[in-house]
């Protein structure tokens, strides 16, 4: 049974809901409830430097010749709860329902998704929610929803709060990830594939609002600020079964603010065209659920049967790394492993090892059993010599937060990360509006994204290994916490024994007065870890609310050349590691000789002073004095890499 047939099959709970049968049989239902709230478009906003990234990876790689996909289609888990009447008749078949994924699966292939069912059906056999009112929503998720799953409630009846019938609507905020469908719409048109397609972060052709004319223009002049925010979907000035005929002709007479006649898409699925017309997504539309699935819901999978693994390292300093993969599903027949992506199988055995050279990788993997195969890509997932020469970032040239060795954690799982941004932040009353140079507005900075997550939320942000090489050392970087719900922002080190937290006091509440405010530095002394490879971890704790955006910019290590003398002489650096050594003085009249010498007097190197550096390369590790002609002896301190 095709999902876009004309045929109308209408589901009714049976027996003792005459009356309401008969209330609710004089109204035709609405298309969809989903609403697109306000925190919902500037939460996708906020993300939107990282799902480009996506996107465009999507929209470069999708083909190869012949139009086969290159990509992976990712496995994502539906968890079904028919609801049936208390005495466990009526509800949604299980043909129906495999018929709806099914058609799901033709429409969102082109996507790289595919749906599976998880773990069978849960049946719900209860009166009451077969005629369900959308505000008990919360009521019935805590009771019945399955984690890192895509919720599908099935039922006869649904309504609105203004109390009119509705076809289904979806939430995927944080990780609630529920859908609500009512059962004549999923076995007769397009609603579960645009339900589908606002849960992966789609809005409807015609703009958020369903009571007012779009503002984006026919010419697509504004079309990534307005409607939809997708370009390729032409301007819809709502499209009805009174503007569009049974030829799926548009034949409306509305005008844009220019006075351009619409000519919109009757087609799309996100529409409100007429059921039976609804039939694609545009490449655009493909592209955003994507780099949202990839982005935002990649966590969601089956406990019973997923492609999901644990490695016993991810990442490494070093110029290579020997990994070990543990398949964490038992119910597995077949293994297929692409450790880099590029899709090659590199191995098929449960457990492989796998040694990486320097770079960034991919990892794919494909497991099957006897009645299915599925598949997940984890992107960025093995990071192998990424250590900097120096750790100095202003985050301009990032892509995502997840970038060049960086790396992001929501250890919460509710949704709270790091992401990267320029200008303002996507929520009001809160985070900066530039970042620390406040000189260019496309300067980024990152920061932890409060809206859509719950208070006590932790997410990280960890830098590449770097090497302290010199003693007087100091990490610095620039902040800004503005908002009435600020949280905590704290900053760990690891080194070769683990992480020590909190090397400085944590920074708790509101810092700034304003948005406009300028970020604010703070120093991380590094002496006590010369000669150590470390990172540097930010580790941010959400507020109470969603006004309380943490913003960091410009990390990087600095070093303070303190004299060993008095104002004399100053030399440096001290230890010396790279075998120069600088002895200078204010005093341009000045005339010195030096002489370095071990602890007992035996002279090793000696010379005049000038401006050019002296070598040292000749003398190994060790404690040395240094003398200079104003009598005075200091302990020079000489380090071989």
């Amino acid at each position: 049974m095709n999902i876009f047939t004309s045929r109308i099959t209408i589901l009714f709970c049976l027996v003792g809901f005459t009356t309401m049968g008969l209330l609710y049989g004089q109204n035709t239902a609405t298309d969809c409830g989903t609403t697109t709230s306000e925190a919902s478009i500037k939460y996708i906003q906020s993300i939107k430097p990282q799902l480009q990234t996506f996107e465009q990876a999507f929209l470069n790689a999708k083909y190869i010749k012949g139009d086969t996909p290159k990509k992976t289609i990712n496995a994502i888990p539906i968890k079904a709860h028919i609801i049936r009447h208390s005495n466990g008749t009526g509800g949604l078949s299980v043909s129906e329902l495999d018929d709806a994924i099914s058609n799901l699966n033709a429409i969102y292939k082109d996507a790289f998704m595919e749906f599976f069912l998880c773990d069978g059906i849960n049946y719900i056999d209860d009166d009451k929610l077969c005629f369900f009112d959308k505000k008990d929503e919360t009521t019935l998720t805590e009771k019945y929803n399955v984690a890192g799953l895509i919720n599908i409630y099935f039922t006869d009846y649904i309504k609105n709060d203004s109390n009119e019938i509705i076809c289904g609507f979806s939430n995927n905020m944080a990780r609630k990830d529920v859908i609500v469908l009512k059962n004549d719409c999923v076995t007769n048109d397009s609603t579960l594939a645009h339900e589908m397609g606002h849960f992966f972060s789609l809005i409807h052709t015609h703009g958020p609002k369903n009571d007012t004319l779009t503002k984006e223009l026919v010419d697509g002049s504004n079309c990534d600020t307005t409607g939809d925010g997708i370009c390729d979907t032409p301007a819809d000035p709502k499209l009805t079964d009174k503007n569009v005929n049974n030829f799926c002709e548009y034949i409306g007479t509305e005008t844009d603010e220019n006075g351009a006649a619409f000519k919109p898409d009757t087609q799309n699925i996100m529409s409100y065209s007429k059921k039976g017309c609804r039939t694609h997504f545009t490449e655009q539309q493909l592209a955003r659920m994507y780099a949202f699935f990839m982005t935002t819901k990649n966590y969601l999978s089956c406990p019973s049967f997923n492609a999901d693994f644990v490695t016993d390292v991810n990442q490494t300093c070093e110029e290579d790394l020997t990994v070990q993969f543990k398949s964490s599903c038992e119910n597995i027949t077949q293994w297929e492993w692409d450790i880099d992506s590029d899709g090659v199988i590199d191995y098929t055995t449960k457990n492989p090892i796998h040694t990486y050279s320097v770079g960034i990788y991919d990892v794919t993997l494909k497991v099957s059993n006897k009645s299915k195969s599925i598949s997940k890509t984890y992107s960025k997932y093995i990071k192998v010599g990424t250590q900097p020469d120096m750790l100095n970032e202003d985050f301009d040239d990032f892509e995502v937060a997840g970038d060049k060795g960086w790396t992001v954690n929501d250890v919460s799982e509710n949704g709270y990360n790091w992401y990267v941004n320029f200008g303002e932040t996507s929520t009001e009353n809160t985070g900066p509006n530039s970042d620390n140079s406040n000189t260019e507005i496309l300067g980024k900075y990152i920061y932890a994204e409060a809206s859509g997550s719950n208070p006590g939320d932790i997410a990280e942000f960890s830098s590449p290994c770097f090497t302290v090489d010199k003693e007087n050392s100091e990490l610095e970087f620039s902040y800004h916490m503005f908002g009435k719900d600020i949280g905590e922002l704290h900053v760990d080190l690891k080194t070769e024994d683990g992480y020590i937290t909190d090397v400085i006091p944590a920074i708790i509440g509101n810092q700034q007065k304003s948005q406009n405010d300028a970020f604010l530095t703070k120093s991380v002394n590094l002496s006590s870890y010369t000669n150590q490879t470390i990172k540097v971890r930010f580790r941010a704790v959400r507020g109470s609310s969603w006004e309380g955006d943490i913003a960091i910019d410009d990390v990087f290590i600095k070093t303070i050349y303190v004299p060993i003398s008095d104002e004399s002489f100053i030399v440096y650096p001290n230890p010396v590691k790279e075998d120069l050594l600088y002895i200078k003085t204010n005093d341009s009249e000045l005339v010195s000789n030096f002489e370095i010498s071990n602890l007992v007097g035996q002279t090793f190197l000696s010379g005049a002073v000038s401006n050019q550096p002296i070598d040292v390369s000749n003398l190994s590790s060790g404690t040395y004095l240094l003398i200079l002609n104003d009598g005075k002896s200091r302990v020079l301190k000489k380090f071989i890499k």
